[in-house]
């Protein structure tokens, strides 16, 4: 037993719970890549309405044209008067201190990034042709007039699964980071604010929840954290809950990790002085 905040008495159990995070446009890419496999091995057009369907995508709209939450850079709202944050400017204030003296760093890191400019642009052109290659096959059934009628063989709910490992950051998390609202975590790949993400619970019973990055933050060159993967990020993210079914899974597994603290007997009344002596 140890003690926590305000010298209270109730046990601590302090959990690391692993997880994976990976970012949503990764995982739709995943899923038609392996969708138009599929329907190329089975001989049958393509059919993705169910993707979309599964994604909130709009069904009417092509899968290139999906801003909502396949955009790489996330448009961003001028705040009302009134509604400007103050510990956000403090925070911001710091973050531009850890910066400056992080600068040296993060020049020498940049000079290699920038050998690897030539990949990272054949990376992304990749990642958009997996779209493009799905609309043209839909575009030429739809000019030869073929049937985009769901077939027999894809009559199964679509289940999500995660994309690539290379596409996979993995890392930590711990049970009081965790709420119905956000998530701390420790990761090992960098992510953008504002990017849509998929958290992926690795506990018995696992389960994949859906948010978005809120706060990203370098902190490897101090860090004392001995892991496997060797997390170098600080990440925040905030649930989005675009199913009602992630509401409830995580609402479970928040109760399930709730301690039990047990209630404090109410302390006996002093007997009167009648009472002691027998009177």
């Amino acid at each position: 037993m140890s003690s926590i905040y305000n010298r209270s008495s109730h046990p601590v159990e302090i959990k690391k719970i692993s997880i994976r995070i990976w970012s949503l446009r990764d995982e739709i890419e995943a899923a038609l890549v392996r969708r138009i496999k599929e329907c190329e091995a089975a001989g049958i057009p393509l059919y993705v309405d169910d993707i979309k369907k599964f994604y909130n995508l709009n069904p009417s709209e092509p899968l290139t044209d999906q801003t909502n939450i396949l955009q790489l850079h996330p448009k961003t709202e001028t705040p009302a008067e009134g509604e400007a944050d103050e510990g956000m400017a403090e925070f911001m204030a710091a973050l531009k201190e850890q910066e400056e003296e992080q600068e040296e760093e993060e020049e020498e890191k940049s000079r290699e990034q920038a050998t690897e400019t030539p990949a990272v642009e054949a990376a992304e052109t990749k990642d958009d042709s997996t779209f493009v290659q799905a609309e043209q096959i839909l575009t030429e059934q739809k000019e030869q007039g073929v049937n985009n009628e769901k077939n027999p063989i894809l009559d199964r709910p679509f289940i999500r699964q995660a994309p690539d490992l290379d596409k996979i950051s993995y890392g930590f998390t711990l049970l009081s980071d965790v709420n119905m609202d956000t998530i701390l975590t420790f990761t090992k790949k960098n992510f953008l604010i504002g990017q849509s993400v998929v958290v992926d619970f690795l506990i018995p019973q696992p389960f994949m929840m859906s948010a978005e990055i809120m706060y990203c933050h370098y902190f490897g060159m101090r860090s004392r954290i001995i892991s496997e993967h060797r997390p170098e990020y600080r990440v925040q993210c905030s649930f989005t809950y675009p199913t009602p079914q992630e509401r409830d899974r995580l609402r479970v597994f928040l109760k399930s990790i709730e301690p039990n603290v047990p209630q404090a007997e109410k302390k006996k009344k002093k007997e009167s002085e009648e009472d002691s002596f027998g009177l």
